[in-house]
Parts: structure tokens; sequence; C-alpha cells
């Protein structure tokens, strides 16, 4: 699964002054990230500390942040959700290669199943 931040959009002004972004998110044509990646999402160290921490909230990603700041929030932003896609698929593609093997021995056994079966339904003739 690979994040890509959509459409933006400024919601408002929140306290303080800060501006309200919302940013739509595509989950390649799914509803809402899964679990695993928003746990990668959450748990990112290097997003700057002096900067609102970024929500998801109903598909969404939420961030405040003040007109000096906004470029900088978001470049560090779009570096998180890289950062995450990055480490979701370098958990996915060892646990899709262990599957693979897994599903391709299940299919060895099967197809060595038949083999064996039909020798015997041969040799009954």
């Amino acid at each position: 699964m690979v994040i890509t931040l959509g459409p933006r959009r400024v919601r408002g002004l929140a306290s303080g002054g800060l501006l309200e972004i919302e940013v739509a998110l595509d989950a390649n044509g799914l509803a809402w990230p899964d679990g695993e990646w928003l746990e990668l999402f959450r748990e990112y160290p290097d997003f700057p500390p002096d900067l609102e921490e970024p929500r998801l909230e109903h598909g969404k990603l939420r961030f405040e942040a003040s007109d000096a700041d906004l470029a900088r929030a978001w470049s560090a932003i779009k570096q998180r959700v890289a950062a995450t896609n990055r480490m979701y698929e370098a958990i996915l593609e060892p646990r899709d290669r262990e599957s693979q093997h897994g599903e391709d021995a299940r299919r060895s056994d099967v197809e060595g199943h038949i083999r064996d079966a039909q020798r015997h339904l041969d040799s009954l003739e």
C-alpha cells in the first residue's frame, strides 16, 4: 500500500492564528490506510518537534501551521508520508515473499498429491 497525499485545503484558523490544513489521503483506492501503516506513521521519530504534530482523522490528514511555517510543515509531512511508505514496504515485501514461498510450497504439495492420485488411478485398470 502506498499512501499519496491528495488535494489540500485551508479549513480555517485555529487558536493562536495557526492555519488549519486538511489533506485528503489516497490509499490505493481503499477508504483508509491499514493499521500497520498508521502505526508506522504515528511512530515516525524525525518530525520537527517545533511543528504541530499532524493527525489522521477519517481518511484525512490534518495539521496546523503558522503562515511562516506552512512550507516547512508541508515539506515535513511529505517526508513523513514518504518515509512511512518506505518503512511499510520494507516490512510488507519480506512478509509477502514469505507468504509467496508458503503458497508455492502448498501448490507444489497439491500438484504432487494430484500426480500421485493420477498414478494410483491409472494403476487400477
